[in-house]
């Protein structure tokens, strides 16, 4: 789907570096920009060497905001807004719509409507994402050894469990897409270094677009260097 399905960000990017979860009384503005060793969104890689950056408007919870990732064989904007609500108890529920959009023929379009919720104390976190989306193409599925069209909807859900700055992720992919970008999981490690944020991971995905003749899973490794700077 991805060309890789933002975000993620944004997602991939989007619910934990991108929202944030602060409810603040005032307006905030902020803008990010950073660089990806490799760029993997879902367990499914894009492209290396990816250069990023984006903006994002904050009020009382509300959100809204984009992405843009420089993809080699075009441009990758994304475009999000949605709510978050903090609980007592280190909870948070939130909800909102993604768009992901592409330059050239890198990929077609991807909509879809993000359900989240999680729990943080000092140390340990939980957040959960559930996601209900349409693709502008169609997914496919290899029935012995043909390439069978299965639709364009999917579902993607998420759990990451988080311990100081170490994360481990698990996600899959159901409906259209359960074959074709299946499940991965990820492990990685955050630290603030002079005002940067640097994440390395490891990412295991199953999924059959990435598999070769011999039907094997994929790993592989990124890095990532991220700044975010108040613009108000």
């Amino acid at each position: 789907m991805y060309k890789r399905l933002s975000k993620i960000l944004l997602m991939a990017v989007m619910i934990s570096p991108v929202v944030p979860l602060s409810v603040a009384a005032e307006m905030s503005v902020t803008g990010n920009a950073g660089v990806l060793s490799d760029y993997i969104f879902r367990g499914i890689p894009q492209d290396s060497g990816v250069a990023n950056g984006g903006v994002d408007l904050e009020f009382g919870g509300l959100y809204l905001g984009t992405w843009i990732a420089d993809v080699g064989e075009g441009i990758e904007q994304d475009f999000y807004t949605g709510y978050v609500q903090e609980l007592p108890g280190g909870l948070y529920l939130g909800a909102g719509f993604t768009s992901y959009q592409y330059s050239d023929d890198f990929d077609d379009e991807y909509n879809e409507i993000n359900v989240y919720a999680g729990w943080s104390s000092e140390n340990l976190s939980l957040d959960l994402e559930y996601t209900d989306g349409e693709y502008n193409g169609v997914f496919t599925e290899l029935v012995n050894g043909v390439e069978v069209d299965k639709g364009d909807e999917y579902g993607f859900v998420a759990a990451t469990l988080g311990y100081g700055g170490a994360y481990l992720t698990y996600g899959d992919f159901t409906d259209d897409a359960d074959e074709a970008l299946g499940n991965y999981i990820e492990f990685g490690y955050s630290l603030d270094v002079s005002g940067f944020e640097v994440t390395a991971a490891i990412v295991h995905t199953d999924a059959e677009i990435l598999q070769n003749e011999d039907d094997d899973d994929e790993t592989e490794a990124y890095i990532s260097i991220h700044h975010s700077f108040d613009l108000m």
